[in-house]
């Protein structure tokens, strides 16, 4: 049996039995209030009756006479009556008491009990008194007791039947509620590591199998993009580590093809050592943006953003002046955020290498930050060679360079911006470039401070 036919199985189980315990609950509650009202009943009319016989019961001459309407009414109440003197002898009789003898084992005065008569009819005695005698009164139960056997056959003939249609209603309904189930069960098996675009596509509810279809969905996304990186992440690596790999051991091969001279085996040493450290950078930055993109690596703590922007006009004020360039740095307002400031400072970072290598000498950085409502606006802006706008469209992709003159060996590896904007998806940033040739670039920064 499949695992969700046997999950139906033990739903409707679960139902039936809860539904079977509440129903014989019900009846025996039923039944036992029945029978608690049949008892008072009955033992109200024998008191009735007795308090009706005590007070019109004639004694005359050891003779004992009960007027003929008060008879009449007994009958009718089914009430037989016996009389006894005080040596138990017995003097009157009326009712179902002309036909059978009085029984031995009388209950007290005020007690009820019940007895067979005859051993064939039970009754229920009630004594009262009556001077020196006694008045025993009858009532038969046999009717009040098939009563309530009729009442438990019922119930045992309608349980089992409303138990197997419940049965049948609680499969039906949960074939139903758990079809969507079973769907996403048959998506979720067809889906692999090398497809992870499909989705589970129902026009569900906004209940609790909708939610776990969305749920489902958006892990399948997460799951989609992690598997769309990884393979992004080798793919780039693999072609990017071909060139110098090429050529180290192109290096190699010349430095084995025949003897050489001290000196220019260390030339070519040195030219291999330097084909070693792009690679190095290369994979140190290709696991710095694989991390960046794992949002879950980041350490999230109270940083303060004005407190980065001064840090790095430290850095870079060497290089600044080397091509006498003027930066400007404006802060205003509470800067302070949730986030990680190792990782925003190397966004910003990348963002300045850029603009302090396409900006002229006797040019202009402005680096400001600002806060506006629930984010922090970051601005940098130079005044360098801009970029035109048809490579704005592809910045953040993977080793896209706007100038195609840059090489891995003279310039970066098209990495830089990818990182930023990384580091800025997982601190539930933004990022806007604005760019005219000639004139300069604006990168700007959106940080939640609520984030």
């Amino acid at each position: 049996m499949p695992k969700m036919a046997r999950l139906r199985v033990r739903l409707v189980l679960w139902t039936v039995v809860l539904e079977a315990v509440l129903l014989l609950t019900f009846a025996v509650i039923l039944l036992l209030f029945l029978k608690n009202q049949q008892d008072n009943q009955i033992e109200d009319t024998l008191r009735l009756s007795g308090a009706q016989l005590r007070s019109v019961v004639e004694i005359q001459n050891d003779t004992y006479a009960v007027p003929d309407d008060v008879i009449a009414q007994l009958n009718r109440r089914e009430i037989s009556v016996w009389i006894l003197d005080g040596q138990g002898e017995l003097h009157f009789r009326t009712g179902e008491a002309r036909n059978f003898d009085l029984p031995d084992d009388l209950p007290a005065q005020g007690v009820f009990r019940d007895v067979t008569l005859g051993g064939e009819e039970n009754v229920r005695l009630y004594i009262v008194p009556l001077d020196e005698t006694d008045i025993v009164l009858a009532y038969s139960v046999d009717d009040s007791r098939v009563f309530l056997q009729q009442v438990a056959g019922g119930f045992a003939i309608a349980i089992p039947i409303m138990l197997l249609l419940s049965a049948g209603g609680g499969l039906f309904l949960a074939n139903r509620a758990l079809a969507p189930v079973t769907q996403i069960t048959a998506t979720a098996r067809r889906i692999n590591a090398e497809d992870l675009s499909r989705r589970i596509e129902m026009n569900l509810p906004d209940d609790e199998i909708g939610e776990l279809a969305q749920t489902f969905n958006a892990m399948l996304g997460r799951l989609d993009r992690a598997f769309q990186r990884e393979r992004q992440l080798t793919t780039d690596a693999s072609h990017e580590l071909r060139t110098p790999l090429g050529m180290l051991k192109m290096q190699l091969s010349l430095a084995r093809s025949r003897p050489r001279e001290a000196t220019e085996l260390l030339a070519m040493m040195r030219a291999m050592e330097g084909d070693v450290d792009r690679m190095t950078r290369l994979v140190e930055q290709l696991l710095t943006l694989a991390r960046a993109e794992q949002q879950g690596l980041m350490n999230f703590a109270l940083c303060d953003i004005g407190d980065v922007l001064h840090d790095l006009r430290n850095q870079y004020q060497v290089m600044l002046d080397e091509k006498a360039i003027q930066l400007v740095v404006f802060t205003e307002g509470d800067l302070t955020l949730s986030g990680d400031a190792d990782k925003i400072r190397q966004a910003i970072a990348n963002l300045m290498d850029n603009a302090i290598k396409y900006t002229p000498a006797d040019g202009k950085i402005r680096l400001e930050a600002v806060r506006q409502a629930e984010s922090i606006k970051i601005t940098i802006t130079d005044t360098g060679i801009g970029i035109a706008a048809k490579h704005l469209p592809h910045l953040f992709e993977r080793f896209y360079r706007a100038d195609s003159a840059r090489t891995s060996t003279t310039g970066g590896f098209g990495l830089g911006l990818p990182l930023t904007k990384a580091i800025m998806d997982a601190h539930g940033g933004q990022i806007e470039v604005h760019s005219e040739l000639n004139v300069g670039t604006t990168i700007s920064i959106r940080l939640p401070t609520s984030k």
